[in-house]
């Protein structure tokens, strides 16, 4: 998990905001502001996702919780895909910018350190 937040700017967050500004907006992940990040790296993994259960339970098990608590029902048991996947654009924005999935994917390992909390 710490590897994902530490490449997300760079694997995600420009290819997102270049494909919503494209269509005039300016997008807001207050999931990503730095004391969100920093408390969910402090919960264990195990009660952020519980992978010995099936998808569409165990999986992102933290996001599904506050989806029920926000009365969502159905939603918190749908299964989860990152749009950027589903809808492929992903792997086109990688051949475009790199020439592979993989040349992004060694582009962007560890591309931004996550500094430890000090207690």
């Amino acid at each position: 998990m710490r590897l994902d937040v530490q490449r997300i700017w760079k694997r995600n967050m420009g290819r997102d905001d270049r494909c919503i500004s494209d269509h005039g907006k300016e997008a807001r992940f207050p999931f990503l502001d730095e004391s969100v990040i920093r408390t969910l790296l402090e919960i264990p993994l195990w009660d952020i996702a519980k992978l010995d259960e099936p998808v569409g339970k165990g999986d992102k098990k933290i996001l599904r919780e506050v989806a029920k608590l926000l009365g969502l029902q159905e939603a918190a048991f749908l299964p989860k895909r990152a749009i950027q996947f589903g809808s492929r654009i992903a792997r086109e924005s990688n051949r475009k910018n790199f020439g592979s999935n993989r040349a992004a994917n060694l582009a962007s390992a560890g591309s931004v350190e996550v500094h430890k909390r000090n207690h």
